[in-house]
């Protein structure tokens, strides 16, 4: 018999009211919570208070799971986050996302996790505080060309000079790569440092996850 599959919400968190909202209005299943860690203590305690209670009020109904997730590195938050959509979605479940609570930065690495999974990810929402209404967010396709990504990871791993591209990407003709240098400087996936030699942006280090 096929094991049905489950509806899995993935959200940030910071006091709780939004997180309580979504579980209630989008009914999942199991709950995955980004944790960034306060660094005051007071507030590391009250967060993890309510924390708790939200889990036991919806027990046994609905199962939680917590992923620390780094402190405003939103390359290795989105990196973190698609491993556990990837996770999920091996296991056959549907996947939302919800970031109104928690700090920015987590709730921008969450949504940039479900741009480069957007064909495993069933929706992403955001819930207002005056009146509790759920917005349903735009998935953006983060999708560029393989000839890109190549660039890319090439000058991820150090290939800073032009010279260096064009051996290492020796299929390509020089004015293509040419060509699709200048667009991903203009997209904003490369820069050029202080010395001119190329390094990648943390939205370039993101579309290559």
């Amino acid at each position: 018999m096929e094991k049905e599959s489950k509806k899995v919400l993935i959200t940030t968190f910071y006091e709780g009211y939004a997180v309580k909202q979504a579980i209630l209005k989008l009914s999942p299943e199991k709950v995955i919570i980004l944790i960034d860690d306060p660094k005051d203590s007071s507030k590391k305690e009250k967060m993890y208070e309510i924390l708790n209670s939200i889990e036991q009020f919806y027990k046994p109904h609905v199962t939680f799971e917590k992923l620390k997730i780094s402190s405003y590195d939103i390359p290795k938050i989105t990196s973190e986050v698609i491993k556990k959509i990837d996770e999920e979605c091996e296991k056959g479940n549907k996947i939302l996302i919800h970031v109104t609570e928690g700090r920015k930065i987590s709730s921008l690495g969450l949504l940039f996790s479900s741009y480069m999974r957007r064909d495993k990810v069933e929706g992403a929402y955001y819930i207002t505080e005056e009146d509790h209404s759920l917005i349903n967010l735009p998935l953006i396709n983060f999708q560029i060309s393989e000839i890109k990504k190549q660039l890319l990871k090439e000058i991820f791993l150090g290939k800073s000079e032009t010279s260096s591209l064009l051996k290492e990407v020796s299929d390509v003709g020089k004015s293509a790569i040419y060509q699709n240098l200048k667009e991903l400087k203009q997209e904003g996936y490369i820069q050029n440092g202080d010395n001119k030699e190329l390094s990648i942006t943390d939205l370039g280090r993101i579309v290559i996850l």
